[in-house]
């Protein structure tokens, strides 16, 4: 009784917290992406997950995610991508393409790295970091993003990985606009980290190969 009463009151309490995950395109076979949206509450804007079972190790997904050098090569419209600190917590400054009218648009991330103890899955958990480093010309900083990569061990040397996003563009953005993204976002960033586990660097990837992060020397992994 009292866990029901405690459930009604956070979903009365988060709207957000408690709307469902509708499939915007669901995987034929495994292997394949399935993408969701939810409705976000007091935000037109939408969130996206995208999620993907792959043959490879949990150490090598986790070198793909964490290799900033070639996230423009595979997040969705990543233009470049730059570590600025690993003291305490990683922090990247990233840069974004516009998709038309909209301008280019910039983030610093604060990323923490995180181990479920009872799944072995491990999130890499990234949010705004805030005074970091100033606004730059050109470019229009997000003013809220949470994303999670979420890397899942299964059985027979397969890898569940999830790509969950909330996103406020900022500035003006159509709505339209901000809700494709939700769609083709997460379609094509676990597509491209599919590629890029197809690379000699990552697909025979150690710990050895792994950044030296803040929390990483904690993770219980497999080569």
């Amino acid at each position: 009784m009292f866990v029901t009463l405690l459930f009604t009151f956070l979903m009365l309490l988060n709207p957000a917290w408690a709307a469902s995950w509708k499939i915007s395109q669901e995987g034929e076979v495994r292997g394949d992406v399935t993408t969701y949206v939810r409705d976000v509450s007091n935000s037109p804007v939408k969130a996206f997950k995208g999620i993907v079972e792959v043959e490879a190790s949990v150490t090598s997904v986790l070198a793909v995610i964490t290799a900033v050098d070639t996230l423009p090569e595979w997040i969705f419209q990543s233009q470049s991508a730059k570590r600025l600190s690993m003291e305490g917590r990683e922090e990247i400054y990233m840069r974004f393409n516009g998709i038309w009218p909209v301008s280019d648009r910039d983030v610093v991330l604060a990323n923490t790295l995180i181990q479920h103890e009872e799944t072995g899955s491990i999130t890499l958990h990234s949010v705004n970091a805030e005074g970091v480093l100033g606004k730059q010309k050109g470019y229009v900083r997000i003013p809220a993003l949470d994303n999670k990569f979420i890397i899942t061990p299964m059985d027979n040397g397969w890898v569940r990985v999830q790509f969950e996003t909330f996103m406020d563009l900022g500035g003006s953005v159509p709505v339209w606009l901000t809700n494709l993204v939700s769609t083709k976002a997460p379609l094509e960033t676990l597509e491209g980290l599919k590629a890029q586990l197809e690379k000699p660097r990552f697909a025979n990837a150690t710990r050895k190969d792994l950044p030296a992060l803040p929390g990483m020397d904690e993770l219980m992994l497999e080569d």
